[in-house]
C-alpha cells in the first residue's frame, strides 16, 4: 500500500512540475510582448547639450554717422581696470568689425554707475583708432568750440563682472585738423583686477 500512495505522490509531484513549466514557459513567451500597442509611447529621447554657452558683449561705435564698427567679442583685449592712484577707470577695447582693425580707450574717474563728461582737469578721455598699419588714423579730443565727450556708465560690477555703458564725442584726427565724430558708442567688458 505504501507503494501505491508513493507513485500517487510522485505522479501528483510530476503532474504539478509539468503546470508549473508550463507556466513559466508561456510566462517568459509572453514577456517581449508586454507593453505593445498600436501607438507606442516611449519616452523622448534624452538631448544634451553640449554646445558652450557664451557671452558676445556688444561692443561698437558709429563714426561721423556713416561707417559702424561692430567689434567681435574677444575677452582678451576688451576688459576695464579701475586704478587706485589715480581713482580712474581705463575701458580698453581693441577688435575686428568684418575684416577693418578699430579700438577705443575710455577714461572716467571711479569706479561706479554715473555720467561722465570733459572736465577742465580731462579726467574724462575718449581715443579712438581706426584702421591697421599705413591706413591707421587716430583720434583724440581736441579743446574747441562745441567739442564734448560723455560717457554713461550702466553697469560697474565687482571684479570678474562687467562693466557696460555708452560713449559719444567729438574727436580730432592726430596731426590733422580732420574731425571724427562717435555716436551710438556701446561697450561692455570685463572687469579685471584693480591696479
Amino acid at each position: 500500500m505504501k507503494s501505491k500512495i508513493h507513485e500517487f505522490l510522485n505522479l501528483k509531484i510530476i503532474m504539478m512540475s509539468k503546470k508549473l513549466l508550463l507556466i513559466l514557459l508561456l510566462a517568459a513567451a509572453a514577456m517581449p510582448f508586454q507593453n505593445c500597442s498600436k501607438n507606442p509611447q516611449d519616452d523622448p529621447p534624452i538631448v544634451i547639450d553640449t554646445t558652450k554657452k557664451t557671452n558676445n558683449p556688444v561692443n561698437s561705435f558709429k563714426f561721423n554717422n556713416i561707417v559702424n564698427y561692430n567689434l567681435t567679442w574677444d575677452s582678451t583685449n576688451m576688459f576695464g581696470t579701475y586704478r587706485a592712484g589715480s581713482d580712474q577707470t581705463n575701458i580698453v577695447v581693441e577688435g575686428y568689425s568684418g575684416t577693418t582693425y578699430a579700438a577705443f580707450n575710455l577714461r572716467f574717474p571711479g569706479k561706479s554707475v554715473g555720467t561722465y563728461k570733459y572736465t577742465v582737469d580731462n579726467t574724462v578721455n575718449v581715443e579712438v583708432t581706426t584702421g591697421a598699419g599705413v591706413k591707421e588714423k587716430q583720434y583724440r579730443w581736441q579743446d574747441g568750440t562745441g567739442r564734448d565727450m560723455i560717457i554713461n556708465i550702466t553697469k560697474y560690477d565687482p571684479v570678474g563682472g562687467h562693466i557696460k555703458g555708452t560713449f559719444t564725442a567729438n574727436l580730432e584726427e592726430a596731426g590733422s585738423i580732420t574731425t571724427g565724430n562717435i555716436n551710438a558708442g556701446n561697450f561692455e567688458v570685463y572687469r579685471t583686477a584693480d591696479e
